[in-house]
């Protein structure tokens, strides 16, 4: 596993020992950036069940401003803190261990908003659907933001409830990503 483009191209990242994450492969991963290259820049992300912290390390390496990273496994913060200091991006990250709802919660007691977020739970446990259902409710989402789904291709993704619109939709193998933007009053 590695950074595949930007200050931190070709660096190589750690990885979890044992099947308990997937890490995105660089084919997903490529792909996934160029869709959302022109949002990237000075933009504040989240890295929502973070695992090693490969995609939040991504985007920070292709220009995003900073980073917050949330994963419940101390395994995992312990590996994104090792690869944030491989990539020289400790700085401008915050690594918070603790589960997706407290740490989404934390995020808007402190007033903290995002133009970017990435959902990549485990598979097939309904959470990216309930982590959207806190996103909206705690409007954690800037106005023009995006929240990018890593999904297994066999997972729906009901969102005729929520506040998100489905942008964009790439299927590669087993996965699939999706790019959910806010819907607008227009």
């Amino acid at each position: 596993m590695r950074v595949i483009g930007g200050s931190a191209k070709g660096q190589r990242l750690t990885s979890l020992p044992g099947d308990h994450t997937r890490p995105t492969l660089d084919r997903i991963k490529e792909a996934m950036f160029s869709m959302i290259q022109l949002y990237l820049y000075d933009a504040k992300v989240l890295d929502l069940f973070s695992g090693s912290g490969a995609l939040g390390i991504e985007a920070l390496s292709r220009g995003a401003k900073e980073c917050y990273f949330a994963d419940d496994d101390r395994g995992s913060i312990r590996v994104i803190k090792e690869n944030l200091g491989k990539t020289k991006f400790t700085s401008n990250s915050k690594v918070f261990l603790m589960d997706f709802s407290r740490a989404l919660e934390t995020f808007r007691r402190e007033k903290i908003f995002f133009d970017l977020i990435f959902l990549d739970p485990p598979y097939g446990k309904g959470l990216v659907e309930e982590a959207l259902g806190i996103i909206e409710k705690e409007g954690l989402l800037a106005p023009e933001g995006l929240v990018v789904v890593e999904q297994d291709k066999k997972e729906l993704l009901r969102i005729s409830d929520q506040c998100f619109l489905l942008w964009k939709e790439k299927k590669y193998g087993n996965t699939i990503v999706r790019i959910l933007k806010r819907k607008t009053d227009q």
